[in-house]
């Protein structure tokens, strides 16, 4: 049989739309005064990225199968992480020592020591260590999703939502957001891991007018806090973990499966979408080595005096060049120790890999 029918097509095309948003995200160079405005609406326009990768994640996972039992998850799903995620922190780590641009203000011993911990060589692999820690959580919810019902998993996601509206509620009520909080242990990127198995399952109960509607709302709010000067944390209220940011999620979701229903993909382009799916840990994992210490280095982008055409070229010609880059690898031995897929393994696999 095919590999690409065993598939989830709809699960491919968000999880290569989140690792665009990535790229996306990381390729504007230093701002100007003038590219300040550039700069954010890019930024806030790919913030859904990380939340659609969890998300993809949580539809494919959960619940967890207890046929290997919860070591046997366990081993699996953090073999694809630990080896390729070790290999790039200290590329990386070789890479500021070559180069020195950020300065070397610990000792190497104290990185290295410290990598189980936090994310070291690169910031953007702190998504690796969040990945990480659902990984470990999901023996642990999946016997709860096995018997819940969809009211009662409402509740839950209700819950977490409200954590989210923290920052908003915070004007004008005293929230307790410490670890004494009634809700602390409701926050955090695991509720977008469980909003992935709600979309997977139930995601046909909420309208795709409604879908549309939560995504106006997210785009114009910070356009209206923009326009009437209010001063606000962007951070706490537009990032990843806001009540927009889910509502652009749902969004994206509602508009791929939608769109789905309506038009043919040709065998080519499912292909295509395919790879770049599989490739997506890579791509996550590479895009940084291949964006700022390469195509950022060219003086002809250096020279390019518009800001948003040289932001244009240096998101084509990252991803252009690392999905090369990763689809060669692939075919290296042991390849999945460093972007976690492999050629030479099993296509039929439908396992997220980020």
């Amino acid at each position: 049989m095919n590999s690409t029918k065993q598939r989830i097509l709809s699960l491919d095309i968000l999880r290569v739309l989140a690792c665009m948003m990535v790229v996306i995200m990381h390729s504007p160079m230093p701002l100007t005064e003038s590219s300040n405005i550039f700069l954010s609406t890019i930024s806030y326009l790919t913030s859904p990225c990380i939340g659609l990768f969890f998300m993809v994640s949580g539809a494919l996972l959960l619940p967890t199968s207890s046929e290997n039992g919860t070591m046997g998850f366990i081993r699996k799903r953090l073999n694809k992480i630990v080896l390729p995620t070790l290999t790039w922190t200290f590329v990386y780590l070789i890479c500021d020592i070559l180069t020195n641009e950020k300065g070397i203000n610990e000792s190497l011993t104290m990185q290295i020591l410290s990598i189980p911990f936090s994310a070291q060589g690169y910031g953007t692999l702190w998504f690796m260590y969040t990945l990480t820690g659902l990984y470990l959580l999901a023996p642990i919810i999946s016997p709860w999703l096995r018997q819940v019902t969809e009211k009662e998993l409402n509740l839950y996601l209700c819950l977490w939502l409200l954590t989210l509206c923290y920052p908003l509620l915070g004007l004008y009520l005293k929230i307790n957001e410490g670890i004494s909080g009634i809700l602390y242990y409701f926050t955090g990127y695991a509720g977008y891991f469980l909003l992935g198995y709600y979309m997977r399952y139930y995601g046909n109960r909420i309208k795709v007018w409604f879908s549309c509607l939560g995504f106006i709302v997210a785009i114009i709010a910070p356009i209206v806090v923009k326009l009437n000067g209010w001063q606000v944390d962007f951070y706490h209220f537009f990032w990843y973990l806001s009540i927009v940011s889910v509502l652009m999620c749902i969004g994206w979701w509602k508009a791929i499966i939608t769109m789905l229903n309506y038009v043919h993909i040709p065998q080519y382009i499912e292909k295509c979408l395919v790879l770049v799916s599989n490739l997506s840990f890579g791509i996550y994992l590479s895009h940084i080595l291949i964006m700022r210490y390469v195509v950022w280095k060219w003086d002809w982008i250096i020279n390019i005096q518009s800001y948003a055409l040289r932001t244009l070229m240096i998101i084509l010609l990252s991803l252009v060049m690392t999905i090369a880059v990763c689809w060669i690898i692939s075919f290296l031995p042991r390849a999945d120790w460093i972007i976690g897929y492999s050629r030479r393994k099993n296509k039929s696999k439908v396992l997220p890999l980020c």
